[in-house]
């Protein structure tokens, strides 16, 4: 068999990678480790959703692997350093989600400016607490990941001001300037902003980031939204700053378990929302993902390892020859 479908591909892209491939989509093999096993030699491709761990011991139990595929980009869950050992592909559509993902942030910041977490309950005459318009706003970044730009260019015609930071970023790069954001230094961002919008690509060094001392900056009952891996945060300040209204209401996207464990500081409040990772995901963001890893397995598998290699466009790993 040629590729082992673990996370299916959009209908349409299917069809043409099966008219080119042998394939075999058996989602149920993530729940069972020991027939996954089984099955992996038989494979030289595999298409994984981003829950599944890619390391050592998973690869050495699929000897003739060639490519990783996944519709949804980031860095956890893959140990690109033993894929690089063995020569295997990581393909990952990076820019497939950047637009579905803004447009997530753009709805929860509406959300949030209208209504908080939560509707309020209706007060007599079937009006609650009146919200708040985005316009006139002052609305951070906290990151300049791809979905950034995208929900920049969505914020500015809003009325919006536009302010922020990355680590990552110079303050005087010309990426601030052709976004129309205004960078300032972390602290007095938070210090401005009615509402921050998070998607930091996350580095091991920025684990904890966002802690008691840059909390303490926010200006009081601030708006956050985030699709960053909820690392960034140190979780005990991040409860303590809800819980005191520093921050008023807080939406995050992710499927970390951490969230929800029972000792979890940030279990049980009222003014967070944590949605299973629904950012990336949409009928369009699959489509567009599933046609670029079509194409991409699709290369990788009928080239000459000996004479070829594909191009990267920077959407995926290829070890160096």
């Amino acid at each position: 068999m040629d590729i082992l479908l673990l996370e299916d591909l959009d209908a349409d892209a299917r069809q043409w990678l099966a008219a080119r491939h042998q394939l075999d989509y058996q989602p149920e093999l993530l729940n069972d480790e020991a027939r996954l096993r089984e099955y992996l030699p038989r494979f030289r491709a595999l298409v994984v959703p981003p829950g599944l761990k890619i390391n050592g011991q998973l690869l050495d139990a699929a000897p003739q692997l060639a490519a990783i595929g996944r519709i949804h980009d980031g860095t956890e869950n893959i140990d690109f350093d033993a894929c690089q050992k063995r020569r295997v592909r990581v393909i990952q559509a990076s820019s497939a989600t950047v637009r579905a993902s803004a447009e997530h942030q753009l709805s929860c910041l509406l959300q949030l400016f209208r209504l908080g977490v939560c509707q309020a309950p209706l007060a007599p005459g079937g009006r609650g607490v009146p919200g708040r318009e985005i316009n006139d706003s002052v609305i951070a970044l906290l990151g300049l990941a791809p979905p950034a730009h995208v929900l920049a260019t969505m914020l500015v015609p809003l009325g919006v001001r536009v302010v922020g930071y990355d680590p990552a970023v110079h303050r005087n790069a010309e990426l601030w300037r052709r976004l129309g954001v205004q960078p300032l230094a972390l602290t007095d961002m938070l210090e401005t902003a009615d509402a921050v919008a998070v998607q930091t690509i996350y580095a091991s060094r920025y684990r904890g980031l966002v802690g008691e001392r840059i909390l303490a900056a926010c200006k009081p009952g601030q708006l956050w939204t985030c699709i960053s891996r909820p690392s960034l945060f140190d979780f005990q300040a991040l409860a303590d700053a809800l819980r005191t209204g520093r921050i008023g209401a807080f939406m995050m996207d992710s499927d970390d378990a951490r969230l929800t464990a029972a000792d979890s500081p940030l279990l049980g409040l009222p003014n967070l929302r944590i949605t299973p990772r629904l950012a990336p995901f949409t009928q369009e963001s699959q489509a567009r993902g599933s046609w670029y890893l079509a194409d991409r397995l699709h290369e990788t598998l009928t080239m000459n390892p000996q004479t070829e290699q594909p191009e990267s466009d920077g959407n995926d790993l290829m070890p160096p020859g």
